[in-house]
């Protein structure tokens, strides 16, 4: 009996504290492409050279047309309800991400010294995951056009004058107590959505376009693209931020030129935007 015990081979087993047993740790920061740190000047530079595309590619001020009556046939439609009209003044923020899909993919083919036209090709690039990302942001655009009929349309009903158009609704946020709590509300809305649409959407688009044309990675999903902007966001918060101000100062020069200034601004924004994705995303 004690020979057959004797016999019985000992597993040997290595505990935690063992260096050799651990394995690495898979997180968004240790996955994907690396990351660059951009400082505030590099923003300027994504301007310039996205105005430099812009010239060079006249093509895309057709996608910024296209955008303008898009949205002055919204707004005219919504400028009796004034709760909806600016939503969707706002809506145009959390969704310009993906408007300017046709404009990445313009950038994408003069850096690859090509041309097919408007920059229609992204339908056949993307396939659905641009649709799935679509639906994600109008998700969040609903929740804020949700937020603020509840906080203009049903708290301060009358009090603004939301049964009269836009342009009443506003002055009344500037001139009465309740417009000015009303207006503090939907700022505190506006950058807590438009933050969560900034961050999710900052170089997601872009980076599909680039890995799906690229042999060697294929089959990158839409939520490593996202991934991949949440860590570019993670790595460079304050420049970022800046990035975010910037455009959402020119898209109210936009508004201030009853949208006519977006037909420039707008592709003008998405080759900025491919730019500041090749300056942030190391990539082969």
């Amino acid at each position: 009996m004690s020979k057959e015990k004797d016999e019985i081979p000992v597993v040997r087993r290595a505990y935690p504290e063992d260096l050799g047993e651990l394995a690495e740790e898979h997180t968004p920061e240790t996955e994907g492409p690396a990351i660059r740190t951009v400082e505030p000047d590099h923003l300027g530079t994504w301007l310039g050279k996205g105005w430099r595309d812009l010239w060079n590619t006249p093509v895309a001020l057709i996608h910024g047309l296209v955008i303008a009556i898009v949205g002055l046939v919204v707004l005219g439609l919504s400028w009796n309800q004034p709760w909806m009209a600016f939503s969707f003044l706002a809506g145009f923020l959390f969704l310009g991400p993906v408007f300017a899909v046709g404009v990445n993919y313009l950038a994408l083919e003069r850096e690859q010294g090509r041309s097919t036209g408007v920059g229609l090709g992204w339908v056949t690039h993307l396939g659905g995951s641009v649709w799935v990302f679509a639906l994600l942001l109008a998700l969040i655009f609903v929740i804020w056009s949700s937020f603020v009929w509840m906080w203009i349309g049903v708290l301060n009903i009358g009090a603004l004058g939301v049964t009269g158009q836009l342009h009443h609704m506003v002055a009344a946020m500037l001139t009465t107590g309740s417009g000015i709590i009303s207006l503090i509300g939907v700022i505190v809305a506006a950058i807590v959505f438009g933050l969560l649409a900034f961050v999710l959407s900052l170089v997601t688009l872009p980076a599909m376009i680039d890995y799906r044309a690229r042999e060697e990675s294929p089959q990158t999903t839409l939520f490593d693209a996202i991934g991949v902007s949440l860590k570019a966001f993670n790595h460079n918060r304050g420049t970022l931020i800046l990035w975010g101000l910037i455009i959402t100062a020119l898209f109210v020069v936009s508004v201030a030129t009853a949208l006519l200034a977006l037909i420039v601004i707008f592709p003008w924004l998405g080759f900025a935007m491919w730019h500041g994705y090749r300056d942030l995303v190391e990539t082969p």
